[in-house]
């Protein structure tokens, strides 16, 4: 309860407002993530305070004061070796085209919010890092942004797991790191195109279920042309499926076998949405700070759960209940 209370308040500077206007702020922002609706809905009072408090503020205070609840969290939680999964999510919207905004995977004549994810997704999911993904950002940068920010966390990476989206000779290159003798563990599904049909088609004439192959890339940087090197796995399901991966790692089947594990990210986004606090601004920091909220409230959810397991519904009552003077002290909400 106060790690929510900090961080709004460390975000907004609200406590100036009096702690009992802060609770009945912090009341109305779960409230509405747990209904999936607007803050103007559930406290119409606070709202324009809130969000003019927001747009006084900027992006990287609310990622110092997020990072510092994923530290406490690591902690609290014992977290070691992990396997970390990226990949973005999005909100739709009906605005018209901004550079702020992305054109939707799932439905592409629509517009989305989309923001960035780094998530540990085993032992379980939870949040480390979301940054706004607009139309005018370079996706490898931003993961290696990313990337250099879990280097300063407490916790050892086995390996990361990307989709399609991410296959990038430039990412690659990074991820080998060869030059930093530090290379980043990764597992990358590969999408089939002319190469990879070419190695499936190989594996197949050769009667094999699994085969890997070394895939120099040539892509332009710094006026010169870069060959990072990956290995390919290919892994024959039946006569029409195959699956390619691309990988730094020993190639083994069970190296493929990894890969489900990031569908703990999509179920980590799913429960994302089932507190995402509405909003029909087209303010960048008022939709980011929001965003954020629901990634904080899934972190809280998990420190619960190390004490006494509750479904993320409940407990975002009764943390609601924990703001509310009337109600302060309910164990769990029936």
């Amino acid at each position: 309860m106060n790690i929510l209370r900090n961080f709004i308040d460390k975000c907004l500077s609200v406590s100036r407002l009096g702690k009992r206007w802060q609770d009945s702020l912090t009341q109305g922002i779960v409230e509405a993530g747990r209904t999936i609706s607007y803050v103007e809905t559930t406290t119409p009072s606070k709202a324009d305070t809130l969000h003019l408090a927001i747009k006084g503020c900027d992006s990287r205070t609310f990622m110092h004061e997020f990072e510092q609840v994923v530290r406490f969290a690591i902690a609290k939680l014992n977290l070691k070796k992990v396997k970390l999964g990226f990949d973005t999510t999005e909100d739709l919207t009906w605005m018209k085209y901004s550079h702020n905004l992305r054109y939707s995977v799932y439905d592409k004549p629509l517009l989305s919010w989309q923001y960035l994810n780094v998530s540990i997704v085993e032992p379980f999911y939870i949040p480390l890092m979301s940054i706004p993904y607009r139309q005018i950002d370079d996706l490898d940068s931003l993961v290696i942004d990313l990337l250099n920010y879990v280097r300063t966390l407490s916790i050892t990476v086995d390996l990361i797991l990307f989709d399609r989206g991410f296959y990038h000779a430039h990412l690659i290159d990074y991820l080998n790191n060869l030059k930093g003798k530090k290379p980043w563990p990764y597992l990358i599904l590969v999408p089939e195109r002319d190469p990879q049909k070419n190695y499936i088609q190989q594996t197949r004439e050769a009667n094999l279920m699994f085969a890997s192959y070394k895939h120099i890339f040539d892509y332009p940087k710094e006026k010169s042309t870069w060959h990072p090197s990956t290995t390919i796995m290919i892994k024959i399901v039946d006569e029409k499926i195959a699956w390619c991966y691309a990988t730094n790692q020993k190639p083994s089947l069970l190296l493929c076998m990894e890969y489900p594990k990031r569908w703990n990210l999509e179920t980590g986004f799913r429960i994302h949405d089932e507190a995402r606090i509405k909003s029909k601004s087209n303010n960048l920091l008022i939709r980011f700070f929001y965003h954020l909220l629901g990634m904080i409230l899934i972190v809280l959810w998990r420190l619960q759960n190390k004490v006494c397991i509750i479904v993320f519904k409940r407990y975002l009552k009764w943390l609601e209940y924990q703001f509310n003077d009337n109600l302060r002290g309910t164990y769990f909400p029936p």
